[in-house]
C-alpha cells in the first residue's frame, strides 16, 4: 500500500513548479520550441520578443543569448542544458504541477513522486550553479562587477538555493521512508 506524505511544504513546491513553466517555455524555450513567425509583428510571441530585446540590450546575457549558432567553446555546454531541460526539467515540471496541484487523489507525495522531485532538484541546482560559476569568467571590459553581482544573486542564487531546499525536503522523505522500512523488516526478522 502506497503511503503519501502531506505537508504544507508540498504547496511550497507546488507554487515553486508553477513559477518555472512559463519560465522554461517562454525565456528558456523561446528559441527552441517557437517557430520565429510567432516573434515577428503582429505575431501571438511579439511582445515576449520586444521584452526579450529589451532585456538583451539591459543585460547583455550571454546565456539568454545562446543559441546552436553560438560559435564553439565557451558555453558550448549550453546545447546540453537545453536537452536536458526540455527532457527531463519540462516533463517533470509538468507531472509536479499535475500531481501536487491538478490530481483529484492529491494525497500528498509519495516515494516515487518523492524520488522524482529529488533528482529534480539535484539537475536544476547543478546546471544553474555551472551558470552562476561560468559568470566569474564573464569579461570584465564588457560586464561590471555590479553588473555579475545581478546575474549571481539575482538571477541564478534563486534557482541553485530553493531546488537545494526542494532536494533537501525531499532526500529526508525518502530516507524516512527507508527507517519504517527497515524497521518494519527488523520487526519481522525478531518474530
Amino acid at each position: 500500500m502506497t503511503t503519501y506524505t502531506k505537508t504544507w511544504r508540498n504547496y511550497l513546491w507546488l507554487a515553486w513548479f508553477v513559477i518555472q513553466l512559463p519560465i522554461i517555455i517562454l525565456i528558456d524555450g523561446y528559441d527552441h520550441l517557437f517557430p520565429k513567425s510567432f516573434s515577428q509583428p503582429g505575431g501571438p510571441l511579439h511582445p515576449l520578443a520586444v521584452a526579450r530585446q529589451d532585456y538583451i540590450a539591459t543585460f547583455n546575457d550571454p546565456i539568454v543569448q545562446w543559441s546552436p549558432d553560438t560559435p564553439r567553446g565557451h558555453d558550448s555546454w549550453m546545447g546540453l542544458f537545453l536537452y536536458i531541460e526540455f527532457a527531463v526539467t519540462l516533463p517533470t515540471v509538468l507531472y509536479a504541477v499535475y500531481r501536487l496541484g491538478l490530481s483529484k487523489r492529491n494525497k500528498g507525495t509519495s516515494g516515487g513522486d518523492e524520488l522524482v522531485f529529488l533528482v529534480y532538484g539535484f539537475e536544476t541546482a547543478l546546471t544553474t550553479l555551472v551558470c552562476f560559476h561560468d559568470v566569474f569568467y564573464w569579461d570584465d571590459k564588457v560586464y561590471s562587477p555590479e553588473l555579475k553581482n545581478t546575474f549571481k544573486y539575482s538571477f541564478f542564487a534563486p534557482w541553485i538555493v530553493m531546488p537545494t531546499l526542494l532536494f533537501v525536503d525531499m532526500a529526508s522523505r525518502i530516507l524516512a521512508r527507508i527507517r519504517v522500512a527497515d524497521a518494519l523488516l527488523a520487526g519481522k526478522k525478531m518474530q
